[in-house]
């Protein structure tokens, strides 16, 4: 069956990039329990906010390039000029962003007292964001080339376990893993950079202002909706340090850290398949709905399978952290890995929507839901903690789905493939 799906070719690429995630999950088993150890939960905690942070500026800087410009490049993957073209413009925006918001943040870390208290760990946490510059993965999605994309990611998890490694020697260090991270990804870009130029003829090509300013106002609700990913994805580590204190940041993440593991591999499947399902609903929608079905009922059983193995084993897992409160954290991970199974399925339909060009109502789902999830939090966290937290966000991606199943059935997206348009 899978032989039918892809053919030869395309498992090929798939092992390839099986490979590569392979290393990006046993990447933060390595890292994590040596931060923990050296640094503490709470201080662990602490660099999480930093990385929060950061993350949420990248939403800005990326402008939407891991789906619009997947997107661009899969459909123009064999005309040269029109992909230089689409890299030039996403590398030409990003260094707008990435000066302007490092100046705003710091201002920011310079001017209110939470970030002035911790500046430190905001100043190691620029790299962060400003690597993603250099950072080429979104290229090789778009261009299905997953060998690179497996190369790339060996290579940066590679040398961010060694800084981890050569940075952590006592507590106090815990403002160098987000230095860490930064670090290795913007080495990795630009090696893999100089790749691109010599494999596939990639320069930067001279683009007007005007057409910056044109994609960037035409994409605008797309990004905007990006930032609430953000909110709804790692916000939450913000509500828990200010309704909760640094220790349950620190237990909050070492769980979510490990249920990541399964929402990369969601992420990074998406990623796999996305291409091909954009590229086949421009040729032949039939077989896009195939390839999106059969891709998908695999991909669930694996999960679910992985999924049930650490539920339980969810002790044995925990202890291998060096945690205090090993019963409590137990327990959260395994009412958090429900999450992980629905929020396959979630993105499973967005697949489809943003395939079919259905960004702008999709935007406005994520705009809701992630607003939905920071209020139930805010209110069930005095009396759930940490609990609170997980039970928010598997109830908000129950709701997500809902909606994008009745929108499914409403536009007959899998019934009739002569329904097909763009809401």
């Amino acid at each position: 069956m899978l032989k039918t799906l892809m053919g030869n070719a395309q498992i090929k690429k798939l092992i390839q990039y099986g490979i590569g995630q392979g290393f990006n999950v046993i990447a933060p088993f390595i890292v994590i329990p040596y931060i923990i150890l050296k640094c503490g939960e709470e201080n662990f905690g602490k660099s999480a906010i930093g990385l929060s942070i950061a993350f949420f500026i990248i939403v800005f800087i990326d402008f939407g390039c891991d789906i619009l410009g997947v997107k661009d490049i899969s459909i123009n993957r064999d005309n040269v000029d029109k992909r230089n073209y689409i890299i030039s413009r996403v590398v030409y925006i990003k260094c707008f962003f990435t000066i302007l918001l490092s100046i705003i943040f710091l201002i920011v870390i310079n001017y209110i007292d939470f970030f002035y208290k911790n500046k430190e760990l905001f100043y190691f946490s620029f790299p962060v964001f400003m690597a993603q510059i250099a950072n080429p993965l979104w290229i090789f999605q778009g261009l299905e080339k997953f060998n690179l994309f497996s190369y790339y990611s060996i290579l940066s998890k590679s040398i961010y376990i060694i800084l981890i490694f050569f940075f952590l020697d006592q507590k106090s260090d815990y403002v160098y893993i987000n230095l860490a991270f930064g670090l290795s990804v913007f080495i990795a870009g630009i090696v893999f950079f100089f790749v691109l130029n010599k494999q596939f003829e990639f320069v930067l090509v001279p683009i007007k202002l005007s057409e910056l300013y044109n994609y960037m106002f035409a994409n605008k609700t797309y990004v905007l909706s990006q930032t609430f990913i953000w909110m709804q994805l790692y916000s939450p580590i913000l509500l828990i340090n200010y309704f909760g204190t640094s220790i349950q940041v620190g237990q909050f993440r070492i769980v979510d850290q490990i249920i990541s593991i399964f929402k990369t591999y969601i992420l990074l499947s998406f990623n796999f398949i996305y291409p091909k399902i954009c590229f086949e609903f421009d040729t032949n929608a039939k077989e896009a709905i195939n390839s999106w079905k059969i891709f998908n009922t695999i991909n669930f059983i694996f999960l679910s399978s992985l999924l049930i193995f650490l539920f339980w084993f969810s002790y044995e897992i925990v202890d291998f952290y060096h945690i205090m409160n090993e019963e409590y954290v137990s327990s959260l991970l395994q009412i958090a890995l429900i999450y992980p199974m629905v929020f396959f399925i979630v993105y499973a339909f967005k697949q489809l929507l943003l395939a079919l060009h259905y960004e702008k109502i999709f935007s406005r789902i994520i705009i809701a839901m992630s607003i939905l999830n920071l209020i139930i939090i805010s209110l069930v966290y005095e009396k759930y903690s940490l609990f609170g937290v997980f039970y928010s966000f598997i109830f908000v991606e129950i709701v997500t789905l809902l909606i994008l199943l009745v929108l499914t059935f409403k536009h007959r997206i899998l019934s009739n493939n002569s329904n097909i348009h763009e809401v």
